[in-house]
């Protein structure tokens, strides 16, 4: 089964940022994206693990 892509607005959503962060993220290559003709996408498996890496990058730091 083919996963639906996620718009920018819902990543941001997702994230809780806005849209000019996530575009900001995308272009300093932070963020991993689908190019769908013009628009920017995001995979939401993509973008689940991204936020792991980050969370546990966190606590990692936490616990130093």
């Amino acid at each position: 089964m083919v996963e639906r892509l996620l718009s920018v607005m819902q990543v941001a959503t997702m994230l809780g940022v806005s849209r000019h962060t996530v575009y900001s993220w995308v272009s300093q290559g932070r963020l991993p994206i689908v190019k769908v003709g013009r628009r920017t996408m995001f995979q939401p498996a993509e973008i689940e693990r991204w936020i792991g890496e980050r969370s546990r990058r966190e606590r990692s730091r936490s616990a130093l």
